[in-house]
C-alpha cells in the first residue's frame, strides 16, 4: 500500500528564529489571527508577537480561548470569530491545543458549519482553508507539521483526530527552541514523553521495519533519553531545549514513517479516552500507561523490545529500561495520580473504541486489562 506525505510546509528552526515572524508573516497576507492561550499574554509572549507584526503593518486580532484538550466548542467559536474578522491568515501560537486549535478554526471557517461536521473519514474542506503559521512553544505534540487535529466533543467526550487535509499543514512551522524556556517544568516533562510515545509505539508494533525509519525513531528516542535530563536539571540551559525541539518535529511527521511497515499508536488512542473524559495532561496520561502498553505488546512480540534496550538504552531489557527512565524524571505515573477511577474501565473502553479510527488494533479486553492494570 502507498502512503502519502505531502509536505508542503516550509520550517524555520533555530534559537531565536522568532524574530522573522513578522518578515514570514508579510508574505501571507496583511491581517493575522492569531490562536493562543490566556496565559501567553501574561508571560510576555503575545505582546513580542504582536509588536512584530505590527512593525510590518499586519493588522492583528486575537482569539486566546484555547484550553488544554481543545473543544469543539471553543473551535466553533473560533471559527466564527475567523468569519467575522475575515483574517488573511492564521498563526497557532502555544503547545498542540493550541496549534490543534488553529488548524480546526481554519477547516471549520471554511464554511458555515461545526468542526464536528469534519469528524468522519475522508472529510474534505467545504471551501478555501486559511492559511496557517505554526509557532510551537513547547517540544512534544509536533503537530506543527501535519495537516490532522486532534479535539474533544465534550458532551460525548469523543476525542479523535480531525481532518488530515493537506491545506490545513501549515505554510510555515516556525519552531524557537528559546520559546520552550517560558513553559512550566511539568510541561517540559510531559511534553518529553509525548514524544518518546510517539515514536515507541511505532517502534514496537512495526511489522515490517525498515532500516531508515528505525534508525530515526531509535536516533528521536535517544534525543529524548539523553536531552530531557538536561533540560530538567538545568532549566535555563538552550542546549537541550534544541535537541528536543527537533525530536519533536520530526517524531510525529512522516518522516520517521515513511519507509517502515504497520506500526500503530493504540496508547495515544487509550490516552485520549483518558484526557478526553478526564481532561487530564495528555503528556501525564502516556506517562501512566506506557509501561503497562508496553508490557501488554512485550506478550505478543518481544523481539522489537530487545532492539530498543540495546539500541536506545544501552541496556538488555527495553521495557525495564523505560520505566527505569520514566521514574528518573519523576513521570513513572499511575492512573490514580491523575485522578482516574478503576470503575470507570467500561466507560473508558467504550471511549476508546469510538474514538479511534476503524485501524485500532486493540480489542476491548486488552484495553480494559490496560486500563486496569495501569492503576496498580
Amino acid at each position: 500500500m502507498a502512503s502519502r506525505f505531502q509536505l508542503t510546509t516550509a520550517i524555520l528552526f533555530g534559537a531565536g528564529a522568532i524574530d522573522n515572524l513578522g518578515e514570514e508573516a508579510a508574505k501571507l497576507g496583511k491581517k493575522a489571527l492569531i490562536v493562543t492561550y490566556p496565559d501567553i499574554r501574561r508571560i510576555g509572549l503575545l505582546d513580542k508577537v504582536v509588536k512584530a507584526l505590527k512593525e510590518k503593518n499586519i493588522e492583528v486580532v486575537i482569539f486566546d480561548k484555547v484550553q488544554c484538550n481543545p473543544r469543539i466548542t471553543t473551535v466553533d467559536e473560533g471559527a466564527a470569530f475567523a468569519r467575522k474578522e475575515k483574517p488573511d491568515f492564521l498563526i497557532g501560537l502555544g503547545g498542540g491545543s493550541a496549534m490543534d486549535t488553529t488548524k480546526g478554526i481554519a477547516l471549520a471557517s471554511s464554511s458555515a458549519g461545526s468542526i464536528w461536521d469534519y469528524a468522519v473519514p475522508g472529510s474534505t474542506a467545504k471551501g478555501p482553508i486559511l492559511p496557517i503559521i505554526q509557532v510551537p512553544t513547547i517540544a512534544g505534540t509536533g503537530s506543527e507539521l501535519n495537516g490532522s487535529a486532534v479535539l474533544t466533543n465534550w458532551e460525548s467526550h469523543i476525542k479523535t483526530s480531525i481532518g488530515g487535509i493537506p491545506a490545513m499543514q501549515a505554510k510555515l512551522a516556525l519552531v524557537d527552541p528559546a520559546l520552550t524556556l517560558t513553559v512550566p517544568m511539568r510541561q517540559i516533562k510531559a511534553g518529553g514523553v509525548d514524544i518518546l510515545s510517539h515514536l515507541i509505539e511505532y517502534y514496537l508494533t512495526d511489522d515490517t521495519p525498515g532500516p531508515l525509519t528505525d534508525g530515526i525513531s531509535e536516533a528521536g528516542m535517544r534525543m529524548v533519553v539523553e536531552y530531557l535530563p538536561q533540560a530538567i536539571a538545568h532549566p535555563e540551559d538552550i542546549k537541550p531545549r534544541i535537541q528536543l525541539s527537533w525530536a519533536s518535529t520530526v517524531a510525529m511527521s512522516k518522516i520517521a514513517r515513511l519507509g517502515g511497515g504497520g506500526g500503530v499508536m493504540t496508547c495515544h488512542s487509550i490516552e485520549h479516552a483518558l484526557s478526553g473524559y478526564y481532561d487530564i495532561t495528555h503528556g501525564e496520561g502516556l506517562a501512566a500507561l506506557l509501561p503497562v502498553w508496553m508490557r501488554h505488546y512485550y506478550k505478543i512480540n518481544n523481539t522489537r523490545f530487545n532492539l530498543l534496550g540495546k539500541n536506545v538504552f544501552g541496556k538488555k531489557d527495553g521495557l525495564k529500561a523505560t520505566e527505569q527512565f520514566l521514574e528518573s524524571i519523576g513521570m513513572l505515573l499511575r492512573l490514580s495520580d491523575l485522578g482516574c477511577k478503576l470503575e470507570d474501565t467500561e466507560i473508558i473502553t467504550d471511549l476508546v473504541i469510538k474514538s479511534s479510527p476503524p485501524s485500532l488494533k486493540l480489542t476491548a479486553a486488552s484495553i480494559a486489562e490496560i486500563y486496569r492494570d495501569s492503576f496498580k
